[in-house]
């Protein structure tokens, strides 16, 4: 199948890319930049798509994308940053009228009312070339890296970073940075995938919580992928964690975060090594790709 895959920006992110190599694959594709392209009516005489698919770009910022095809082939949209300006995009997608929309938010259905065009939920990824386990070490107990910004679910990224003092004898790794006022503050990490995939490795606890929108944000998949770390994330309704999430149960605590110190306390002691061996390789085991990836999430 000849598919062109429409972007706004070459914008060098993760999920634009894997999705990208995934769809390449599997189907002749080629992506059409309209920033820097102007031969839009050539491509489609010379390449001759049998399906467009509008990239995550297009949506990737706040407002009416003011994007429009008139084309005989169908249109998928791929929707981004639905926290931004959704209301405005929705009636985007009102106008474009695409066979069919995908996005990563669990008010996926909502939107399919709004709009009467068909929504199905897709998920971030990880490329699992990349992050895996790559030995049986551990150079961190905790790993916490990222933004901090208010937006996120009930703030609890800045309330975990208030808490770390209580840690200070453990080996923590945290490289964060702030975003106020629509203005970032800090150094935000510069690693590679690589060095990031390793870091993850190297970790017992990496801290990944749900974003603006209570999104999953991609880092959730990316340690589920290490086969090794645990996930500490927060407590959210079923239908945002969906069917891959499993909980391992060492606890499960609602996020009043005053007692984040103390659970991190009793996982991060040495003593417990030998237990919290034991408790990876029974349930760090990667299922079908029908279940869940791997089972090593622990609950705030």
């Amino acid at each position: 199948m000849r598919i062109l895959y429409l972007e706004r920006v070459d914008r060098k992110c993760n999920y634009y890319e894997d999705m990208k190599h995934y769809l390449g694959k599997y189907s002749q594709l080629k992506v059409y930049f309209s920033k820097k392209d102007n031969n839009f009516q050539d491509v489609m005489e010379t390449f001759q798509p049998q399906l467009i698919i509008i990239g995550f770009s297009i949506s990737d910022f706040g407002g009416n994308p003011n994007f429009y095809l008139k084309v005989k082939v169908p249109v998928y949209v791929i929707l981004n940053k639905e926290y931004q300006n959704l209301e405005d995009k929705l009636d985007w997608l009102k106008i474009l009228k695409p066979r069919k929309v995908f996005t990563v938010h669990h008010d996926f259905k909502k939107y399919q009312e709004l709009t009467k065009i068909p929504f199905h939920r897709i998920m971030w990824s990880a490329n699992e070339k990349i992050f895996k386990k790559y030995d049986e070490e551990y150079k961190y107990d905790f790993f916490f890296s990222g933004v901090i910004r208010k937006e996120q679910t009930q703030n609890l990224r800045q309330q975990v970073y208030d808490s770390l003092s209580e840690l200070q004898d453990y080996r923590l790794l945290i490289k964060v940075a702030f975003f106020k006022n629509n203005k970032l503050e800090g150094e935000l990490y510069q690693y590679s995938n690589e060095e990031y995939a390793k870091l993850i490795n190297d970790s017992k606890i990496v801290l990944s919580t749900t974003g603006p929108g209570d999104l999953i944000g991609t880092r959730y998949f990316e340690i589920m992928a290490s086969k090794k770390a645990f996930i500490l994330c927060n407590k959210m309704p079923d239908n945002i964690y969906d069917k891959f999430f499993i909980s391992v149960n060492i606890t499960q605590l609602y996020p009043s975060l005053k007692y984040l110190s103390y659970i991190l306390l009793g996982i991060l002691l040495h003593k417990i090594n030998a237990l919290l061996d034991a408790i990876i390789s029974k349930y760090l085991v990667p299922t079908k790709s029908t279940g869940p990836v791997v089972d090593n999430t622990i609950l705030l």
